[in-house]
């Protein structure tokens, strides 16, 4: 039996400064989770390429307005392309909705924090920061305990603050792992993050 053919369309190539594709969006907007074409008519579409010249980031149009970055290597080293969240004091352990993830035994997130609330991650704070690990289990077991975390790092921190991170294991409405933290900085912090953990079983 004959597969059927491929067909490969044409790709539109575009390339600006960093400000100009962030201009293309909403304000904040990841790629995920679609974005209206008739509201932002300059969206990549399907299959786009987009080259950011002075971030030398490279963006990929997907499907309903999403888009992903296409990871660039350069130099010698790993380089990961983190998720950035700011963090506003809080006096309670609050929910970082971007860090759910599924129960696994195996997930480490290698993280930034700073004081400064700058679009490059790579901006050192003025008072604090922080290069840290957070390394998380979790079993299937009814326990008290069913996830747990440890946090390490190395920090410079010239205030009396302080910020900690909590993990959980939520049942509902399906089962996933929750990250939570709490920070008495007068000002926002931004997280930066990225994760290593095991390659789905097929």
């Amino acid at each position: 039996m004959s597969s059927p053919p491929v067909v490969v369309s044409r790709i539109q190539n575009r390339r600006g400064v960093q400000a100009d594709f962030d201009a293309l969006y909403p304000v904040g907007y990841t790629g995920i989770g679609g974005c209206d074409i008739n509201v932002y008519p300059n969206i990549l579409l399907s299959g786009e390429l987009a080259l950011c010249t002075d971030s030398r980031r490279v963006f990929l149009g997907n499907e309903a307005g999403e888009y992903v970055e296409i990871p660039i290597v350069l130099g010698g080293g790993i380089f990961l392309p983190p998720l950035v969240v700011i963090l506003p004091p809080v006096g309670v352990f609050t929910t970082i909705p971007e860090l759910d993830y599924l129960p696994t035994p195996f997930f480490t997130l290698l993280y930034s924090l700073t004081d400064t609330v700058l679009p490059d991650w790579n901006t050192v704070g003025s008072n604090f920061s922080k290069n840290g690990e957070l390394k998380i289990t979790a079993i299937d077991n009814e326990t008290p305990v069913r996830a747990t975390l440890t946090d390490t790092g190395t920090e410079i921190n010239l205030t009396a603050n302080d910020i900690s991170f909590m993990v959980e294991y939520v049942n509902s409405p399906s089962q996933h792992i929750a990250i939570s933290y709490k920070h008495d900085f007068s000002s926002d912090l931004t997280f930066s993050t990225s994760t290593i953990s095991w390659v789905p079983f097929a």
